[in-house]
């Protein structure tokens, strides 16, 4: 009997201990879910990441990793002011040594974003040296200073990141910045980052840091422009280098370049627009208007310095002169489509839109033939951005500029949006879809593409496009309006 009793005893702590590891088994963890949640926000499904850390947030709001991770997410989808209180919680709430250093890492780059740079120092700097988010930081840093025109210390920042040891894709980004940096005067060193910024480096580097990988700069330039323009002629080098810099927003490299070039003598005319464009977008304002005006009198026959010299008084805000010099510069040469299209910026600067779409269409109907395809696309645009007309000009003008322009992603996408006010729904899709295929990377054509499928019924893959239009182009006004599609139409989670 008292085996038995014994017996029974063992038997009772083998349930218990077994129920006991059943609960323990099946209670959420919220570390499980954060995890798979992670595993989208690494994959680069942002959309659905941030509802993943959202609804994580919402059943655990003391659980400080979700708030930190829904704090990054919003970095990404462009809300400053949200993420900042996030990260704020997360840090209140206590945080591990890994995850404050990720979440200085985001602080920084929101400050940075929103234009606060001495905030942004103040952030990075709180990541010490034994943080494997280190070389990141340094990385960040060059990436300020080069923001700033600061192109010296960008440079000595990214060598330093590279010194501590980036992960690889970072480190390729690191060395397409200096190759760029460099372009302009040092060729061979030029030419040695570009090289390095594409091999594959027989030494360790370390791990990649998945959760980072949303703030590394996308290379612009990228390499093979740099490359390009290191193998071309020394006499046009400096323009065509100024005019890649000026694409980028380096204003001041870009005018360095400029000056070069214009030293040679090998600066054109319509390089030397460019120049004083890019004192103009510096913030150079009197000094570019200046050499604009005397680049017009040295051409009185061009109407080009005057078409820039219209639209820089434009962006200070001096309509009547500006209109005087696009009056001018149409008296040189009335069926100048370049005269036309500024003409039309004009009036839409003064909401005159009517008069606005008559110059983009005259500027389509005196076009050269190798141009058209452009100002269609311009026309087209025209018509689609300010709701005017769409059918009875943004439509033909769409259909023209796919017509010209065949490779072209963004006639086709302006195609698909015409087309879906104007009721072809399968036609809108079939545009979208070839979009797409011509540039993957187009929220636009993304979006484009699940409003057509939804109006054709097909919500599921609607929601997926929709989705993809977010993910694409996380912090921009596709994301936004993919969002408030898929709640219009019930499709949010």
């Amino acid at each position: 009997m008292k085996f038995h009793r014994i017996q029974f005893i063992q038997i009772l702590l083998i349930l218990a201990a077994t129920l006991l590891a059943a609960r323990l088994a099946f209670h959420p963890d919220p570390r499980d879910a954060l995890r798979q949640a992670d595993a989208l926000f690494v994959a680069g499904r942002h959309y659905e990441a941030f509802h993943a850390y959202h609804a994580l947030a919402t059943r655990a709001p003391g659980f400080a990793p979700a708030r930190l991770r829904l704090g990054m997410a919003l970095t990404v989808r462009g809300e400053s002011a949200a993420a900042s209180r996030e990260f704020g919680w997360a840090l209140r709430l206590g945080l591990n040594e890994a995850d404050t250093a990720l979440a200085r890492l985001y602080q920084g780059r929101l400050a940075a974003d929103m234009g606060y740079a001495d905030e942004a120092s103040r952030m990075w700097t709180q990541i010490p040296t034994s943080s494997a988010l280190y070389s990141v930081r340094l990385a960040l840093e060059a990436e300020e200073r080069l923001s700033q025109n600061d192109y010296a210390g960008a440079e000595s920042g990214y060598r330093a990141a590279l010194a501590v040891g980036l992960p690889d894709t970072w480190r390729r980004t690191a060395h397409a910045r200096i190759a760029a940096l460099l372009a302009g005067s040092d060729l061979t060193g030029a030419w040695n980052e570009a090289r390095m910024a594409v091999m594959q480096e027989g030494r360790l580097h370390p791990i990649e840091q998945p959760l980072a990988t949303p703030l590394r700069p996308l290379p612009r330039p990228d390499v093979t422009q740099i490359a390009a323009i290191l193998a071309s002629d020394e006499a046009i080098r400096p323009q065509l280098l100024g005019q890649i810099y000026l694409d980028v927003g380096w204003t001041r490299l870009a005018e360095e370049q400029f000056a070069i070039a214009r030293e040679r003598g090998s600066l054109t005319q319509a390089a030397e627009a460019y120049s004083a464009y890019a004192q103009l977008l510096n913030g150079d304002v009197g000094v570019a208007l200046a050499r604009l005006h005397d680049l017009a009198l040295a051409a009185p026959d061009d109407p080009r310095p005057r078409i820039l010299l219209a639209l820089g008084r434009l962006a200070v805000h001096d309509a009547q002169a500006a209109l005087t010099e696009l009056q001018e510069a149409r008296r040189l040469a009335p069926n100048d489509p370049d005269v036309l299209l500024a003409l039309g910026e004009w009036h839409t600067a003064q909401r005159d839109y009517p008069a606005a779409a008559a110059a983009y269409a005259e500027a389509l109907r005196v076009a050269p033939t190798a141009m058209r395809g452009a100002y269609a696309l311009a026309l087209a645009q025209y018509h689609l951005k300010t709701s005017l007309q769409i059918c009875e000009k943004g439509l033909p003008a769409a259909t023209e500029a796919v017509a010209r322009l065949p490779e072209n992603a963004q006639s086709w996408s302006a195609l698909a949006h015409a087309r879906l006010a104007c009721g072809d729904i399968a036609g809108a899709r079939d545009a979208a879809a070839l979009a797409q295929t011509l540039d993957p990377a187009s929220a636009e054509a993304a979006y484009h593409y699940g409003r057509a499928l939804a109006a054709l019924g097909d919500r599921t893959a609607a929601r997926t496009a929709l989705i993809r239009a977010a993910d694409l182009a996380p912090a921009s006004e596709w994301r936004i309006r993919a969002e408030e599609q898929m709640a219009m139409w019930g499709m949010a989670p």
